[in-house]
């Protein structure tokens, strides 16, 4: 993807408020690193609110509301396979429950958080695996999944995996569904079988990157209880009334989507600032390799204070740089804080028992900064209210030998 190298401008202004709020930009001032693309973005929203609306007779819930019925624990978590932070930068983390370590059927790939009725929450997305990924497991057809975790208290920490799921008329769009192996299809919703490669929170809302499309958008507040289900093999709406999602006790329905051109594969999203820190985009990155002739980039996407992305403004484009003074590779999460942009990035050379890093760029700079950082690292999260950075791993106990499952945070300034 070729970029001109003119800067880009942009200044937009909102009131900050919970889970995040605010528009603007003009982060890139008179920096050749961040600069608008020559082919124009364009990003389209199709609202499916009348969807979501159309279960309303379930009653919704928020998260303070959800049973969470899954203990994790702090115990070990900064023993996993590939985990090299050095101990004067551990803050805090935990590992999932055994179960959730070792299944090979999910594996964990966004962060992100708030804070609801006076508690803390994390929100971690996972998607099903498939063939191509682990040989012999098919669990493709669920889609994706999200932990709600509880972390006020991090000495009793409890979670609950919530299934996504979208309008059933979208299983005629082979951009918003992907068929695969065969389970039971009901009335009403399918699941939303994309990669789910990161996840973000602003105004009550959660966005999770689509790889090819761009944004999946969600209600905070319209979670929804299903009925049992135990042969875990149904979707839908039964005829009876009962919502079945496989044998998940909630679903969290779409309430609409962003088509954007020219930023794919979108591998990751995060809230992250702009020129201030009350300056608040969407921020994703694109997961390419240093065999592909396209150069990865950086993008930014201003959010007014409903938490609507600005449709009519160009995003900012970063081309980040890293320690090499060459391009930042196999990015696999992304936050953007003022003047510098925060990348996790995964297969490099083994350092520490990892081969991920996370590299910090500061516009203007001539080569980016890199950190060791730990094995099968993923989308990043950070808290305004502790300043830390939370990042999360991915691969299951099988892979090697041992867990690697971690969900972990440090202090960004020991990074910044």
């Amino acid at each position: 993807m070729i970029r001109s190298k003119f800067p880009f401008y942009i200044l937009l202004a909102a009131t900050l408020m919970s889970c995040s709020r605010k528009e603007t930009a003009d982060i890139g001032k008179g920096n050749p690193a961040v600069t608008p693309g020559t082919e124009a973005n364009t990003v389209t929203y199709t609202d499916e609110s009348a969807f979501v609306s159309s279960l309303s007779s379930y009653g919704y819930k928020t998260p303070d509301q959800l049973n969470l019925n899954r203990v994790a624990s702090t115990s070990g978590y900064n023993t996993v396979y590939g985990f090299n932070i050095p101990a004067a930068n551990q803050v805090t983390g935990f590992k999932w429950n055994d179960g959730d370590e070792a299944t090979n059927e999910w594996r964990p790939q966004g962060i992100t958080g708030f804070t609801m009725a006076g508690r803390k929450f994390l929100l971690v997305t996972w998607y099903g695996v498939d063939p191509g990924t682990i040989a012999g497991v098919a669990n493709q057809h669920k889609g994706v999944r999200v932990s709600l975790v509880d972390i006020t208290n991090m000495n009793s920490i409890t979670y609950r995996h919530i299934l996504l799921v979208q309008s059933k008329g979208n299983m005629t769009n082979s951009a918003l569904y992907k068929s695969s192996n065969t389970y039971n299809q009901l009335d009403a919703f399918c699941p939303v079988t994309i990669h789910a490669g990161g996840v973000a929170c602003f105004a009550g809302k959660i966005y999770v990157a689509d790889t090819n499309l761009g944004i999946r958008v969600f209600d905070l507040s319209k979670f929804i209880s299903a009925a049992g289900d135990s042969a875990e093999t149904s979707c839908g709406k039964v005829s009876n009334g009962d919502l079945k999602a496989f044998n998940y006790a909630y679903i969290l329905p779409q309430t609409g989507y962003y088509k954007i051109t020219n930023a794919k594969p979108f591998s990751a999203i995060e809230l992250g600032e702009g020129a201030t820190a009350a300056d608040k985009y969407l921020w994703t990155c694109q997961y390419i390799t240093s065999t592909e002739t396209a150069t990865p980039q950086v993008f930014g996407f201003p959010l007014n204070a409903a938490g609507t992305i600005t449709t009519a403004t160009q995003p900012v484009v970063i081309t980040p740089i890293d320690n090499t003074n060459g391009n930042v590779y196999n990015m696999q999460g992304v936050f953007r804080a003022g003047t510098k942009t925060f990348m996790t990035t995964t297969g490099n050379s083994s350092y520490e028992g990892s081969t991920a890093r996370l590299v910090r760029f500061a516009d203007g700079a001539t080569a980016g900064v890199r950190y060791r950082w730990p094995h099968g690292a993923e989308d990043l999260y950070r808290d305004e209210a502790t300043g830390y950075l939370w990042n999360l791993t991915e691969y299951e106990t099988s892979k090697y030998g041992q867990d690697n499952r971690v969900v972990f945070a440090v202090r960004l300034s020991d990074y910044n």
